[in-house]
């Protein structure tokens, strides 16, 4: 039940662009829960006056522009973080890209198949440093990678899948034809500009993958049986 709500709050900010007040006639739940859900998805300021104009009252009006101004706030902390680290990681040293893809591969990639190195993931930019790293460190041509969609039948299939081709710079006999999932209620967001499904990345290849397992098995030994780790570890 407080799963479909916070759809409905959601689906109700997304496509008619509604305030927190509109929206809790709507949605019975608490301004706090509401504030969480919606956190994400502030109006601009156009929509603000907008919704003035047509007779919000001045409390709604405050609510959503100290709203928009705490998410600028965040943003410009968070963009000054990132610089920070940008900076930093200028240079990045060959030993931790490859130890990077390692542990990326731990945690995300197939480990059932000995004859398949795949990973699966939403992000593009993943998948695309998963590429670079298979291409710097196994000599691995861009042709011989292939990936699969998994797309949901309210998405435009067409357009998901070009999305992919470009992002990947892949051709089109590299995409298999994607796997559909029929849709369902708590699946709408699927529809966001930002969602583009999953894509799962695909090598055959049963000397690369047991190349990377034995990588990732000796980067896990020599790490937990190093002396020279982290102060207080």
């Amino acid at each position: 039940m407080h799963r479909e709500l916070k759809e409905q709050a959601i689906r109700l900010r997304l496509k008619k662009q509604l305030g927190y007040g509109a929206i809790r006639k709507q949605v019975p739940v608490s301004k706090s829960t509401l504030s969480v859900w919606l956190r994400p998805f502030p109006l601009s300021e156009e929509r603000i006056v907008e919704l003035k104009r047509a007779g919000w009252s001045k409390s709604e009006v405050k609510i959503e522009r100290y709203r928009a101004t705490m998410r600028k706030k965040r943003n410009d902390k968070d963009q000054k973080e990132y610089d920070k680290y940008l900076k930093h990681f200028t240079r990045i040293p060959q030993n931790t890209f490859f130890a990077s893809g390692l542990m990326l591969y731990l945690a995300e990639g197939g480990k059932t198949s000995n004859y398949s190195v795949s990973l699966a993931n939403t992000d593009p930019r993943i998948i695309k440093f998963f590429i670079k790293w298979l291409r710097g460190f196994f000599s691995v041509p861009r042709a011989r990678l292939r990936a699969q969609l998994h797309l949901y039948e309210n998405m435009n299939i067409k357009k998901e899948t070009e999305f992919w081709k470009n992002e990947l710079g892949f051709e089109r006999n590299q995409l298999y034809k994607p796997y559909i999932t029929r849709y369902k209620k708590a699946s709408f967001l699927y529809r966001e500009s930002f969602r583009h499904g999953t894509c799962s990345l695909t090598l055959a290849d049963t000397i690369v993958k047991r190349k990377v397992m034995m990588a990732v098995r000796a980067y896990l030994d020599a790490i937990l049986s190093s002396k020279t780790f982290l102060p207080g570890v």
